[in-house]
């Protein structure tokens, strides 16, 4: 194992490999900026150029673009409210809020070293606990996935501030969109008004570049100044006090780096769904829950630990089983067939220094990403200042260009704007866009799951599957316990109240 260890660095230390994983990092940093792309697309057009180099460097390119895409993706999150990816969604929750306080160099920071902390914890997983896993992932079925697609619809408490009722519709709505297309199971069409286009269904980041980029730039139109205006809102932080609270909320990288190992483990599940997931357990578990969404940092840095480990998470079930954990493995599985690598109990054995050349890479490039994130990171931190006038044209380019570029259909581009008026409305009447987005995100899941557990398992499967029974159970728990923690706050502060008018009658 330690011969292992060390042969799969040596691999690594050559300058082709090493200028390769620089490249593929910086490659990935600028495709996660760009919105409705990230590491999908970052691996797709990667992989022309994974022919004629040596193996180690191949990887170092491909794993390395993949990775940056992840920081990149988050950057736009919490600079502009624009998701770079799916995945990054629930960066926009307090990541904008802190930018707007004058937060911004700090929420980079944090988000940074939260992806780089999570990236080692998932790639020293990686390494040890492929034998211990296996058993475990054969075990799930599509009953536990389901709950835990149910587990994350449990957030949506979280964004109905001020009323549940707006908050449940607006996720309902994000689920009937999500139905528009063909029927993932029976493939009938639904909602398609005999349009062609509409029988795909509505692309997730489309309408997400239109429900938060062009939305925001409305707002920003509507509103008149920058996103920040430095006369009134100072930048009063520093990249170190992100760095910090890192370390400082160390339980909170563990908590959300052990979530994201699971769901990377766990095939088909995403990592979007990693970082709803990681948003609500930090939310549920939190000292201050009232303060989520409002610009809390425990916010920024759960859901980018939980990204950083999902990538180690997800090369387990790819390198062990060649069953991709996500889309982008998807990807990077076609890549290891071109080069020759045939994952399997093979990758375990008899290329034992493959395996941990990769291990090796997710950590060398999370540890590049977060040197360059941190470096330019105060200058990221001064775009939102930038005029309204330079702002709303430059982002709405960029938003309109990655529509067109998800399909390459116009048709996407005229979505986009639909559902950029819709955000808009929906922010001005506050209708929360954050679990729009999370119902249309977890409608297909739960659709797939519920209807092959039916099958599979008949109509009582919730309580005839004993790990699906604990996970429902868990679920239920998880869910009461903020409004058990809200009704005891408000009972506390009546209490507290009557004393100090108690005393005041007796002064």
């Amino acid at each position: 194992m330690l011969d292992a260890i060390v042969g799969g660095l040596v691999v690594l230390l050559t300058p082709q490999a090493m200028a390769f994983l620089l490249i593929g990092v910086v490659y990935g940093l600028m495709i996660g900026i760009l919105p409705g792309l990230g590491g999908i697309v970052a691996l797709a057009l990667l992989l022309p150029f994974t022919y004629g180099f040596e193996v180690a460097a191949t990887l170092a390119l491909l794993l390395g673009g993949h990775i940056g895409t992840i920081w990149g993706s988050s950057v736009t999150s919490i600079l502009f409210n624009v998701p770079g990816a799916a995945k990054s969604l629930a960066l926009c929750f307090d990541g904008y809020p802190m930018t707007k306080r004058g937060e911004a160099t700090r929420a980079l920071g944090a988000s940074a070293m939260g992806a780089l902390l999570g990236g080692v914890f998932g790639a020293v997983f990686l390494a040890i606990s492929i034998p211990i896993v296996r058993p475990i992932m054969l075990a799930l079925g599509p009953s536990e996935y389901l709950m835990m697609a149910v587990w994350g619809l449990t957030i949506i408490a979280t964004f109905s501030e001020g009323s549940l009722l707006k908050g449940m519709i607006a996720a309902v709505l994000g689920v009937l969109i999500a139905f528009i297309g063909m029927d993932i199971v029976t493939a009938t069409p639904r909602f398609t008004f005999d349009s062609e286009f509409l029988m795909d269904g509505v692309s997730f980041p489309v309408a997400m570049i239109g429900m938060f980029a062009i939305a925001e730039m409305m707002k920003l139109y509507v509103k008149g100044g920058a996103i920040v205006d430095r006369s009134v809102v100072k930048e009063t932080s520093t990249v170190l006090d992100g760095v910090r609270d890192a370390f400082r909320h160390w339980g909170l990288v563990m908590r959300s780096s052990l979530l994201g190992l699971w769901i990377g483990v766990l095939p088909g599940v995403g990592a979007s769904v990693g970082g709803l997931a990681a948003y609500a357990q930090a939310a549920q578990t939190s000292k201050n829950p009232d303060q989520f969404g409002k610009g809390n940092v425990e916010g920024v840095i759960a859901p980018d630990a939980t990204l950083g480990a999902n990538e180690g998470g997800g090369l387990m079930p790819t390198l062990a089983f060649g069953i991709p954990g996500g889309e982008g493995m998807a990807i990077l599985l076609v890549a290891f067939i071109g080069l020759g690598i045939v994952p399997g109990p093979e990758m375990l054995t008899k290329n034992l220094d493959l395996v941990f050349s990769m291990v090796w890479l997710v950590v060398l490039a999370n540890l590049l990403v977060t040197l360059i994130g941190l470096g330019v990171a105060p200058y990221l931190a001064r775009l939102p200042t930038l005029h309204p006038n330079v702002m709303v044209p430059l982002v709405l380019s960029v938003c309109l260009i990655g529509a067109f570029a998800t399909r390459g259909l116009i048709e996407d581009v005229i979505v986009a704007v639909g559902f950029g008026i819709l955000g808009y409305f929906m922010d001005k009447y506050h209708y929360s866009r954050a679990n729009f987005v999370i119902g249309m995100v977890l409608a297909t899941m739960i659709e797939r799951n519920l209807h092959i557990s039916l099958t599979l398992y008949g109509d009582y499967f919730i309580f005839t599957r004993p790990v699906t029974l604990a996970m429902f159970v868990f679920i239920i728990i998880t869910t009461a316990l903020p409004f058990i923690r809200s009704r005891r706050r408000r009972r506390a502060q009546r209490e507290a109240i009557s004393a100090q008018r108690a005393e005041g009658r007796a002064t």
